[in-house]
């Protein structure tokens, strides 16, 4: 009897402090849309510090504004991000805006450098263009962009131009010219260049016939593991098991070729 009454006991509290909670998160909501922000924000940041993704959205969107607390958009991100990665699209679309407001503030200074002649702005300017960061995306824009930045010399546009032949993105897509801009980079040791040429191989793609394509993946591949590319750890072990004994090791020998002139530069 007496474990009985402690059960429902348990139970009443349990279900008073889940309406009480319910209440004060209402009552956060009604002051937020009320615009009374203080209140909004006393009753509504302990809601969103233990998650709940309703009160973070409102207490981002607080921050972002400087309702009620003072502005700051770190906080406003942290908060949106949480939300965002739960799934909560309120979150989501308030991650979006911010982003975009940072973005356009951005081109305000990529834009001109760009026009002037400046090759990491032109790399940026093309990799804003291709996204739709801060401005409708347009990858006929973003790939002249690059080709600018690459004509210059810039190893993260000679990749990105790879990338974009390789994806159809701006172009039409050409296996044989993504290999080719992505072969630049990576020979001058632009990881991200030779994860993707090691994809290109191991997709069976390129023109280098004369050579087995997983032996080549395999030694970019694994060079991308050595500096960092956690996906190119996982390819590479499914690279192994494609090659026989003596071509993995050709394909370390490869690795180690490519290694000491690529690798580092």
């Amino acid at each position: 009897m007496k474990k009985q009454f402690l059960l429902a006991a348990g139970l009443m509290l349990s279900i008073s402090t889940t309406q009480l909670m319910a209440a004060d998160l209402g009552k956060g909501t009604l002051a937020f849309d009320n615009k009374d922000y203080t209140t909004a924000f006393n009753e509504l940041n302990t809601f969103a510090k233990e998650g709940n993704q309703d009160a973070m959205n409102m207490v981002g969107q607080m921050y972002e504004n400087g309702w009620g607390v003072e502005k700051d958009l770190k906080k406003a991100r942290r908060f949106y991000k949480r939300g965002a990665a739960l799934g909560h699209m309120g979150c989501v679309n308030s991650l979006r805006a911010l982003k975009d407001q940072e973005y356009k503030k951005e081109l305000v200074t990529v834009v001109p450098a760009a026009e002037a002649g400046d090759a990491s702005a032109q790399n940026r300017l093309g990799e804003m263009a291709e996204f739709g960061y801060g401005m409708k995306r347009d990858p006929n824009l973003a790939i002249q962009w690059y080709k600018q930045a690459a004509e210059q010399g810039l190893v993260a546009a000679q990749h990105n131009i790879g990338r974009s032949y390789n994806f159809g993105t701006g172009v039409e897509q050409d296996f044989a010219e993504a290999e080719r801009w992505y072969r630049k980079a990576a020979e001058q040791g632009h990881t991200d260049a030779m994860f993707f040429l090691g994809t290109l191989y191991s997709n069976n793609h390129g023109m280098q016939a004369d050579q087995n394509t997983n032996i080549l993946a395999y030694a970019w591949m694994h060079n991308a593991a050595e500096l960092g590319n956690r996906t190119a750890v996982a390819i590479e072990k499914r690279l192994v098991m494609k090659l026989s004994e003596s071509e993995l090791t050709d394909a370390k020998q490869l690795a180690a070729t490519y290694r000491q002139e690529y690798v580092g530069k």
